[in-house]
C-alpha cells in the first residue's frame, strides 16, 4: 500500500534521511559524501552496529559558544536553518539544560510528514569548554497525531568546541528510524537529494544565522566562554 502526504499537512529530517538510507552506507568506517571547501562543509556517513545509517557534518564559525545556545532555543526560527523543517514547539523546559520538543519534517509528496518528540540535554566539559546538545526520541511523551507519522528512533549529538584558533569547530551527528509504510521509488529519489543536502543546507543555514545580533549577544550563567 502506497504512503500517502495527509492533506493538510527541524533538526528532525536530517534523521529521517539517515535512516531512510541505511542500505547505501558502507558498514564501520566513515565515509566521505560531500565536501564544499569555500563553505568549509563535509558531510560523512557511516553505518551504526544496530544498522542504523549516521551521519557526520562539520564546519567552523568564529562565534561565541552562548550564540549557538541562543539559537537553539529560538525554536520559532528552526524553519529558516534547519533542513525541510515546517515547526518545532517546545513541550516543557524542564531547566536551563534539559528540555522536550517537537519537531514537524516536510517530506516530498507522495510520503506523509513525520514528526518527532525528543528529549534534548546541553552539557558543557568544564576542561575543553565544549558545549554538546544531546537528544533523544521521546515518542510516548506526546499522544501522535492523525496528521503526520511519529518518528520512533532519533539521536542527535551537537557538539560546539573551542578551538586555539579562535573558532569553533561545529559538529552534527545522528541518525534515526522514519516510522511508517515508504515507497520505493520516491525513497530512492529522496536518498539520492538528502544524503548529502540535508546535512550541508543545515550547517549552511545555521552559518548565515548565527551571526544576527539577538544570538551574539546572548549571555547564560551556564555557558562559560573561552579566554581570549
Amino acid at each position: 500500500m502506497r504512503e500517502l502526504k495527509h492533506p493538510f499537512s527541524k533538526s528532525g529530517m536530517l534523521l529521517v534521511a539517515a535512516a531512510l538510507c541505511s542500505e547505501l552506507a558502507s558498514a564501520g568506517d566513515w565515509s566521505l559524501k560531500m565536501s564544499d571547501p569555500a563553505e568549509d562543509i563535509q558531510v560523512y556517513y557511516r553505518t551504526t552496529d544496530g544498522g542504523h545509517t549516521e551521519f557526520k557534518a562539520i564546519t567552523h564559525v568564529k562565534s561565541r559558544l552562548s550564540a549557538f545556545v541562543a539559537l537553539f532555543r529560538d525554536v520559532d526560527s528552526m524553519p529558516a536553518w534547519v533542513y525541510r523543517t515546517k515547526k518545532v514547539e517546545t513541550l516543557r523546559m524542564v531547566s536551563d539544560t534539559e528540555v522536550y520538543a517537537r519537531t514537524v519534517n516536510d517530506m516530498p509528496w507522495p510520503l506523509a510528514d513525520r514528526d518527532a518528540v525528543v528529549r534534548s540535554m546541553l552539557l558543557q566539559d568544564p576542561k575543553t569548554l565544549a558545549v554538546t546538545i544531546k537528544g533523544s526520541a521521546a515518542p510516548n511523551y506526546l499522544p501522535q497525531s492523525r496528521e503526520h507519522v511519529r518518528m520512533p528512533v532519533v539521536e542527535s549529538h551537537w557538539s560546539f568546541t573551542p578551538l586555539e584558533s579562535g573558532a569553533i569547530e561545529v559538529v552534527f551527528q545522528g541518525y534515526g528510524d522514519p516510522g511508517g509504510n515508504l515507497s520505493s521509488g520516491v525513497l530512492r529519489w529522496f536518498v539520492d537529494l538528502a544524503l548529502w543536502e540535508a546535512p550541508y543546507q543545515t550547517l549552511l543555514g545555521m552559518r548565515k544565522m548565527i551571526f544576527r545580533d539577538a544570538y551574539q549577544s546572548a549571555s547564560y550563567t551556564f555557558i562559560r566562554e573561552p579566554e581570549k
